[in-house]
């Protein structure tokens, strides 16, 4: 039998910036929700990652590439290697799609 889980009930928990509550897991990937609120550092990670924004308003940046705007219900996929920044100017609610493994190890740093 399947558990129902609330995005909203979620993301009402979360009162800190970039931290995650898992919503579900299918293989070994899972959906995380998320609050952005200001700029999240520079980083990349080995493997693809999908955004998909619930509410609000968020922007990627990039190292060499230009600036994506994502509104609500809107979304796109960063491939593995691409150095990012996420970054939102009012509270944003999104959604990360991405492989368990990659939450819960450091970050690669790149300058």
């Amino acid at each position: 039998m399947s558990n129902k889980t609330s995005i909203k009930e979620l993301s009402d928990i979360l009162k800190q910036p970039y931290t995650h509550l898992e919503l579900g897991q299918v293989n070994d990937h899972a959906v995380y929700v998320l609050q952005f609120k200001g700029e999240y550092p520079f980083h990349s990670h080995t493997k693809d990652e999908m955004y998909l924004v619930m509410e609000g308003a968020i922007e990627l940046r990039f190292k060499n590439q230009p600036t994506i705007k994502l509104d609500a219900h809107e979304c796109t996929v960063i491939r593995a290697y691409t150095t990012h920044s996420p970054y939102a100017e009012k509270d944003a609610v999104v959604l990360i799609f991405k492989p368990r493994e990659m939450f819960g190890t450091p970050t690669e740093e790149e300058d």
